[in-house]
């Protein structure tokens, strides 16, 4: 059972946060590392940019009231979701999953669980607030790196113009409500409507990838090593090699 919370919350937090892969976060850093140096002139023009894209405060309040608004929706959708279809997301026997009936989460947590909402809802009411106070401390960082995102892909003319807009009236408004987008409920029912067929899809999507591993090595068991391979582990470790078993 702790298996289908694991998962469900994984998607959740999938759909309420926008993701960055692994891959595209090393890719990202390696194309920092051969890119170019920023040209001084131009990210200091972009700062007042990234400064009315991501006002101070805003991800406390993009993570506190307005997430806490969106999580209630956002859970009754997984909570309707056929258990099966989530197993078989995480990975488990398509077959053996479509042998179960289609109970729900809600269905299974109201015989095992029956205070299960109201843990989501002690969870969304402190959670959510504390990851806003904590990533408030980051927003200079973010609007640097927004600034010196700009200062690449745009010239001094167009950054001028960019910030000509955003000091409109239109473009104020946009521009200190462009983060909130993503907590928006318009935004938010078309991702949980999405979310049935990310699920049902995964064994698909999974399947390529399951293949490409399935040809590499298999990880070598603690009886597999060397001596000089398990003393090596220890040291790593911080552990005596005559504690660790096989």
């Amino acid at each position: 059972m702790s298996r289908v919370r694991v998962l469900a919350a994984a998607l959740l937090a999938c759909a309420l946060v926008p993701a960055v892969p692994v891959h595209a976060q090393q890719t990202a850093a390696a194309a920092i590392e051969t890119a170019p140096p920023l040209d001084p002139a131009l990210v200091e023009k972009a700062r007042p940019i990234a400064a009315a894209i991501l006002p101070e405060g805003t991800m406390a309040k993009i993570m506190g009231p307005m997430m806490q608004k969106m999580m209630g929706p956002m859970m009754d959708s997984v909570g309707k979701m056929p258990i099966r279809d989530l197993l078989k997301a995480g990975g488990v026997d398509p077959t053996g999953a479509e042998a179960m009936k289609p109970a729900t989460i809600d269905q299974i947590m109201a015989i095992v669980d029956p205070a299960y909402h109201q843990r989501i809802a002690v969870m969304t009411t402190s959670m959510f607030p504390a990851i806003g106070n904590f990533m408030t401390q980051f927003e200079p960082d973010m609007r640097e790196g927004m600034a010196e995102a700009f200062a690449g892909r745009y010239s001094a003319a167009e950054l001028d113009n960019i910030l000509a807009f955003l000091r409109t009236p239109t473009g104020s408004k946009f521009g200190s409500g462009f983060m909130e987008l993503a907590a928006d409920p318009h935004y938010i029912s078309r991702v949980q409507a999405m979310m049935p067929k990310l699920i049902a899809a995964m064994p698909t999507i999974m399947k390529e990838p399951a293949d490409a591993l399935a040809k590499l090595p298999k990880p070598r068991a603690y009886k597999d090593l060397s001596q000089a391979e398990r003393n090596r582990l220890a040291e790593l470790l911080g552990i005596d090699p005559k504690k660790m078993k096989p």
